[in-house]
């Protein structure tokens, strides 16, 4: 009885984030520039947060409904879901230029000298290089999660419920992996972990291109990221981040932190949490 009360009490181990104010709904997190960068899905503004004292610092417009942020080339990408763009923010001086892309933008992320757009409502990756789009890619339905990942960008398709590899080197898709419900990619050693919407994370192989593996997470995982050697995993509908160990594939500890978490981003020293439906960012 001792060790499984105590398996209970590492498993419901609650958060006590605290609540730094941006005034808005908030989904893309970033850092640079010794900054936290915040996407507001209210107003259109990208907010850069002062890390050490939680205070927001400076509003930059990139248009309306700002979904997921990314950092590269010195500057931070932003993707607007409402007016379908993508703007760059020079992290030093602030100036921005914004591009055109496809329908509903949903993630953006950057590599091999390029911001990858994911377009959730025309089926496709864009490839902007020095602000122009270089290559548009029809990869299914609904486009969502990117990630940049042992020389290969990774795209998923929430309707089809597919995980995308896409050769930087020749801009075509080169292979692809069912993976219901698929969202957010987010790489680890030699795998791949995707949130599926599903309240499952799928480790992916990157040797096999095969499902290895996965583990039952709470209500709808989306952005997780990597925060030492765990796998931090917000789960919107439920309140809370699921942390993972990538190796033995078990939740081992449940964190309360607020209504609807999106992102987790290590950064400063701190985890910080996005909130979809909550006027602040969670810093633990």
């Amino acid at each position: 009885m001792k060790v499984v009360a105590a398996a209970l009490l590492l498993f419901l181990t609650s958060a006590t984030p605290a609540k730094v104010a941006v005034g808005q709904w908030s989904y893309g997190l970033a850092a640079a520039g010794g900054s936290v960068w915040v996407g507001g899905l209210g107003s259109g503004d990208v907010l850069r947060v002062d890390p050490r004292t939680g205070r927001v610092v400076g509003r930059i417009a990139a248009g309306p409904r700002i979904f997921n942020l990314a950092v590269g080339g010195r500057a931070i990408w932003a993707v607007s879901n409402a007016a379908s763009t993508l703007t760059r923010i020079d992290t030093a001086t602030g100036k921005t230029t914004t591009t055109a892309v496809g329908a509903q933008p949903y993630d953006v992320e950057w590599g091999f000298g390029s911001a990858w757009v994911a377009n959730a409502g025309d089926g496709t990756v864009w490839r902007v290089t020095h602000g122009k789009v270089v290559k548009k890619l029809r990869i299914g339905v609904e486009p969502n999660g990117l990630t940049a990942y042992r020389g290969y960008v990774w795209a998923t398709d929430h309707t089809l419920g597919k995980l995308v590899r896409i050769d930087p080197r020749t801009n075509r898709v080169t292979a692809s992996l069912d993976v219901p419900g698929a969202d957010w990619v987010t790489g680890v050693g030699d795998a791949l972990f995707v949130s599926q919407e599903t309240n499952r994370v799928s480790r992916i192989s990157l040797r096999t291109l095969k499902v290895a593996g996965g583990v039952r997470v709470d209500r709808n995982p989306l952005g997780s990221a990597l925060v030492g050697h765990q796998l931090w995993v917000p789960c919107i509908d439920a309140g809370t981040v699921d942390v993972v160990d990538p190796g033995t594939l078990r939740v081992v500890a449940r964190k309360r932190v607020g209504p609807s978490p999106i992102v987790v981003l290590p950064a400063y020293g701190r985890v910080w949490i996005s909130h979809t439906s909550a006027n602040y960012v969670s810093r633990l």
